[in-house]
């Protein structure tokens, strides 16, 4: 079945997804934007529009990948889905739990595959430790806790990720820590229950702590901030259980700290499984975790066998985690997420 892309949104996180869609010979057929549309388009051997409606009356792609600032995520979604195309849609999936519902509810009334693209799901040693703690090595886990730090304040000091209306209620919780929780839900496969939070700048946070409530027990904590000098995207995550522990770093994605309880820590290196392309010693990174993401949702487009991938319900778990945050912070007490 040969299956046709297009890409609304001409930032880099388009290109993220061209050149993945290019990996996986999916040809993208247009793109929509505006100021960089011309130049996306000539990269890629696709034609440029300025109007989504448009795009999607005359070119009938099978798949929209929805690439835009936060706010536009739920309309262009609607709209592609009326029109029985399926959408990987960037995180947050949407600005209210109210929006990521009709979005879950239109798909889901469509028959059409619907992906969240929290890409950290991609990385082969990601896969390594769902299976660890999936496996029972780590006995019960007891803790989950890490950061997410970049330097966005520093670099782009302005832009649509600090305006409301835009990015919605949230700027680092919604985005860089979906990624994180969303990663300690599917590494761990427990849910987060309650979260406590607290802010720092305006109008919307660049700097968030949350503390974390598991269901079963567990407790967590997470440090995000965009104003980490030097810091890219370091995506750190911790899992302590009664056998043993995990860090990973984003940063540094080809290796894994395997703590054991009373033997001495081990350092694991990618080295095969279901998600590594490369041998061991060959480095897999950032484009390759979207690539192994996007394999999953096109074969389930295609009607194939595929594995699991980020579906419209756990965006919708990312918003539920946004508000609650955004409540806690507000009123100073733990918010059960939704």
């Amino acid at each position: 079945m040969n299956v046709r892309a297009a890409i609304v949104g001409t930032g880099y996180v388009a290109r993220v997804h061209a050149f993945a869609l290019r990996e996986l010979g999916v040809p993208v057929a247009a793109v929509c934007g505006r100021s960089t549309t011309e130049a996306l388009a000539h990269e890629l051997g696709a034609t440029p529009y300025d109007d989504l409606e448009r795009l999607l009356e005359a070119e009938r792609p099978d798949v929209l990948h929805v690439c835009t600032p936060n706010a536009a995520h739920s309309e262009q979604t609607l709209l592609a889905l009326e029109r029985g195309c399926h959408v990987v849609c960037e995180k947050p999936l949407a600005v209210s739990s109210t929006e990521a519902a009709e979005m879950t509810d239109a798909a889901h009334r469509a028959g059409l595959v619907a992906a969240c693209c929290y890409h950290c799901r991609g990385y082969p040693l990601v896969a390594r430790m769902r299976e660890e703690v999936g496996s029972g090595a780590l006995g019960e886990i007891a803790a989950v806790h890490g950061r997410y730090a970049c330097d966005d304040l520093f670099l782009m000091p302005t832009g649509w990720r600090y305006e409301p209306a835009a990015s919605g209620p949230s700027y680092v919780v919604g985005d860089l820590g979906t990624h994180w929780v969303d990663l300690a839900e599917h590494v761990t496969g427990l849910r987060v229950a309650e979260i406590f939070a607290e802010f720092a700048g305006e109008p919307l946070e660049h700097y968030a702590v949350l503390l974390l409530r598991f269901e079963g027990g567990a407790a967590g904590s997470v440090v995000l901030t965009a104003g980490a000098a030097g810091r890219k995207n370091q995506l750190l995550f911790e899992c302590e259980g009664s056998k043993g522990g995990l860090t990973w770093d984003q940063e540094e994605p080809n290796t894994l700290l395997v703590r054991d309880a009373v033997g001495p820590a081990r350092i694991v290196v990618k080295d095969g499984g279901p998600l590594a392309r490369y041998p061991a010693g060959h480095a897999e990174g950032y484009g390759d975790a979207f690539r192994n993401v996007f394999a999953e949702v096109y074969k389930a487009i295609r009607g194939e066998p595929h594995g699991v991938f980020p579906t419209f319900a756990d965006g919708v778990r990312g918003v539920g985690a946004v508000e609650a945050a955004v409540r806690s912070a507000r009123a100073g007490r733990w918010v059960a997420v939704a």
